[in-house]
C-alpha cells in the first residue's frame, strides 16, 4: 500500500509539472525526486515518459523530446518500497486531444473499469479476460491487444498469475493485481494502470487519482 501511495504522490506531482516545452526526462525526474523524499528505495521497473510519436510502444523510456500542445503525454511511473513494488500509468494531454486520441482514452477508461468492475473472489480470469477483448473488439482495437487486463504484482512489477483466457486460473482474496491496460491505434499508444488487492468481497482499490480523460 506504501509503494503505491508513494506512486500516485509522485503521478500528481508529474502531472502538475508537466507544461509544453519541457523534455520528457525532465518530468521523470520530477517523479523520482518524488518517490525518493517520500522514502522510496527506488523505481519498481526502468520508469519513463514518453510523448507524440514515442507513444506508439507498449514499453518505452524518456528522451530529451519536448512536448507539445494538444498531443498525446505517457506517464508510466512506479515506486518500490521495502522491497514491493507499486505502479500507475496515466496518459494525458496539454490542450486539446485529437478525436482519435479522445477514443482511444475513452475505450482504455472503459476497459479499465469494466475489468475493476468484474474482478473478485471466486471469478474465473478467463471470464475478465472476455469482457476486456469484447470492449476492445468492440471498437475496432482488439487486434492490438498484447495481454489480458490485469497482471499480478509484488516483489516485481509484474508477475504471474495473469488474467487472460488460457491460465484457467480463479482469482481468490488477498491476491494483489496491477490493472493494466494497454491500447493502440496503430499509431499512438497509451495505458491506463492501478493497483488493486481482492477482498473478501470485492477489491481494495490502492490508486485512483485522476481516473479520467486528463488535459492541461
Amino acid at each position: 500500500e506504501e509503494a503505491y501511495r508513494i506512486t500516485e504522490e509522485a503521478t500528481k506531482a508529474a502531472l502538475d509539472y508537466a507544461e509544453e516545452g519541457r523534455m520528457e526526462w525532465e518530468i521523470e525526474a520530477k517523479a523520482k525526486s518524488v518517490m525518493y523524499s517520500l522514502g522510496a528505495e527506488g523505481t519498481s521497473y526502468p520508469i519513463w515518459v514518453c510523448s507524440g510519436p514515442n507513444t506508439s510502444l507498449s514499453l518505452c523510456r524518456s528522451t530529451d523530446r519536448k512536448i507539445g500542445k494538444n498531443e498525446l503525454v505517457q506517464l508510466s511511473l512506479g515506486a518500490k518500497y521495502k522491497g514491493y513494488c507499486g505502479n500507475m500509468c496515466r496518459p494525458f494531454v496539454i490542450g486539446s486531444p485529437p478525436d482519435k486520441i479522445k477514443k482511444l482514452m475513452e475505450v482504455g477508461l472503459e476497459a479499465e473499469e469494466k475489468a475493476i468492475e468484474n474482478i473478485g473472489p471466486g471469478v474465473k480470469a478467463a471470464e475478465v479476460y472476455r469482457i476486456f477483448k469484447g470492449i476492445l473488439d468492440k471498437y475496432g482495437y482488439g487486434q492490438f491487444a498484447l495481454y489480458g487486463p490485469a497482471h499480478g504484482t509484488g516483489m516485481q512489477e509484474c508477475e504471474g498469475p495473469w488474467l487472460d483466457d488460457k491460465t484457467g486460473i480463479t482469482i481468490q482474496p488477498n491476491m494483489v493485481f496491477n490493472v493494466d491496460i494497454w491500447l493502440s491505434d496503430g499509431e499512438a499508444g497509451l495505458r491506463y494502470e492501478d493497483g488493486i488487492v481482492v477482498t473478501e468481497t470485492g477489491v481494495k482499490e490502492l490508486t485512483t487519482y485522476k481516473r479520467e480523460i486528463i488535459t492541461k
